[in-house]
């Protein structure tokens, strides 16, 4: 068997090959415009071979692709023997626990009776899972979350039964012990981590995709539905390959197989977690293939399936309202031409299909599930729920250095509650001054960095910053410009820190985290000042809205 060292070892080395390999793209691009002006050098790039294999012969680019290829490869092999050697399983137990259970009996569950329905039904069966050991769960309501003693839960068992029938509930407990004790027997540490946890947050509109599937598929064939992802992130990584090229397309291929927020929930391991990443991904596609409309179609799908993604539309709304208030040689009587066709029929898109999957929801669940999914999701994030591994520039800030504290202590949360407020002020005054810099971006580049505001202004998860991904797209498309070049090393720099400090200090979420997101201010306010400085140098010039 790989072991799990090795494996770690090798995602760090890739990791240092990704950053070589960016310094060789960026070389290769600067000669490659070199070389337009001289038809010898040109000819010298193309006919030269750098590798031979028999009668085949490879110019530097095409060598330096087949790198690219090779190490996306080897880093795919890697990650597959993580997730499938090393991890010892086929199936995370504990995320299908919330996302196939949960939709699966929503009717009876609704988002707040997870646990206590997992504590009775674990009680009922007379394993009592981890007995005196496990003192505590996590109650949740519509306002906020409390600890409270497993017998709180055990006294609910009358209230949670009655919302099943008895074929239901039967039904409920087989799957949940399955998941338990079957698919592989949970440790007690990962069953007491299990009632701590914020639990389920899938939206309504995910909700209408995945209960029919949770519904349809019995848990004994659930590999089926953990497939779903595998097709997903494929489907995304070939539309990034059909939209920006193959380089790009090994680029994006290769830092998702080195990505630290990848390590769980592992791709093909859990259920419908990777949909909204490919949807983004396929959407910021279309619009490099300037199919707007179909571009909009895909972030409404995002957003409706995690709220989220709405925010990497910033740059095309920054693009929008400047060219509303610049093109004044448009009257006002006619003030929407202003705006160029295109961006309404992003609009057009993104509002159409939101409309129709909001409406579709609507109708199977009504509107009481938005209001709930709503109060989840507040709760998720107030800043005394924060924990160890939530980042955004908001725990770069309270951060001072300490790499001693495993967790995320009690007065770190209330430091960054009491610095919330100030610093999205400070955030909202930032992206001014980003979608000013935008304003001279192309559509496509200005999506991709998306990822800016959405850590300027959130504190979610480590797991929903594989997004970083979008970034890695647009520099790697933009390698010949310097800024392009900074940005894609910052972004691997990002994961080699992450992987690295794992390896060194196993189990110190806090400071690993918190380091990370330093970087990613660093990244972040470095590309904010450099697209700033371009804007105001050419801010008196006209301004041609690029595709």
């Amino acid at each position: 068997m790989i072991s799990r060292d090795f494996i770690e070892k090798v995602k760090i080395g890739l990791i240092a090959a990704s950053i070589a390999a960016a310094l060789i793209s960026y070389i290769l691009a600067v000669l490659r415009k070199k070389s337009a002006k001289s038809p010898a050098a040109r000819e010298w790039l193309e006919t030269t071979p750098v590798i031979s294999l028999g009668k085949y012969k490879f110019n530097m680019y095409q060598s330096s692709l087949a790198a690219f290829f090779f190490l996306a490869a080897m880093g795919t092999l890697n990650y597959v023997s993580f997730s499938h050697i090393a991890g010892g399983n086929a199936l995370d137990e504990y995320d299908l626990m919330h996302y196939y259970v949960v939709p699966k009996y929503f009717d009876e569950l609704g988002y707040y009776n997870l646990l206590p329905a997992l504590i009775i039904a674990d009680d009922e069966t007379g394993h009592r899972h981890c007995g005196r050991s496990t003192r505590k769960y996590l109650h949740q309501d519509p306002v906020d979350y409390a600890r409270r003693p497993i017998s709180y839960a055990l006294s609910m068992k009358d209230e949670i039964k009655s919302r099943f029938t008895e074929d239901r509930w039967q039904q409920f407990v087989h799957d949940t012990m399955f998941l338990q004790r079957y698919v592989r027997p949970m440790p007690c540490k990962l069953w007491r981590q299990l009632l701590l946890d914020h639990g389920f947050n899938g939206t309504p509109v995910w909700m209408l995709f995945a209960r029919p599937l949770a519904q349809l598929i019995p848990v004994e064939s659930i590999r089926i539905i953990t497939m779903f992802d595998v097709l997903w992130v494929l489907s995304a990584l070939l539309a990034v390959g059909w939209a920006f090229g193959p380089r790009v397309g090994a680029f994006a291929w290769l830092f998702l197989t080195v990505s630290y927020s990848l390590r769980w929930p592992t791709v093909g391991w859990a259920m419908l977690r990777y949909d909204w990443i490919s949807s983004i991904i396929i959407g910021l596609c279309m619009l490099k293939k300037k199919k707007y409309i179909e571009s909009g179609g895909f972030f409404a799908f995002a957003t409706t399936l995690r709220y989220f993604p709405g925010i990497w539309l910033f740059g095309i709304a920054a693009k929008g309202v400047h060219a509303l208030v610049t093109n004044k040689d448009i009257p006002v009587n006619r003030i929407w031409q202003r705006v160029p066709r295109k961006y309404w029929q992003m609009a057009l898109g993104f509002f159409a299909v939101t409309g129709v999957l909001v409406t579709a929801s609507i109708a199977v669940d009504g509107t009481a599930t938005f209001k709930q999914s709503f109060e989840n999701m507040q709760a998720h994030v107030q800043p005394h729920n924060l924990s160890s591994r939530r980042m955004g520039m908001a725990i770069a800030a309270v951060y001072r250095g300490e790499l001693d504290e495993k967790w995320i202590s009690d007065e770190k949360r209330e430091a960054v509650g009491q610095l919330e407020p100030k610093l999205r002020f400070f955030s909202l005054g930032l992206m001014i001054l980003l979608g000013l810099g935008m304003t001279r971006l192309k559509d496509w580049e200005a999506v991709g960095l998306g990822l800016i505001p959405f850590f300027w202004l959130t504190t979610s998860s480590y797991y929903y910053y594989v997004i970083l991904v979008s970034g890695v797209i647009i520099h790697a498309k933009g390698i010949d410009k310097p800024w392009h070049l900074f940005g894609i090393i910052m972004l691997f720099v990002v994961q080699f820190s992450l992987n690295l400090l794992e390896y060194i200090m196993p189990g110190m979420r806090y400071p690993n985290i918190s380091i990370a997101c330093v970087l990613l201010t660093i990244y972040s306010i470095g590309i904010l000042m450099i697209l700033f400085h371009d804007w105001w140098k050419t801010r008196k010039e006209p301004n041609v809205l690029s595709d």
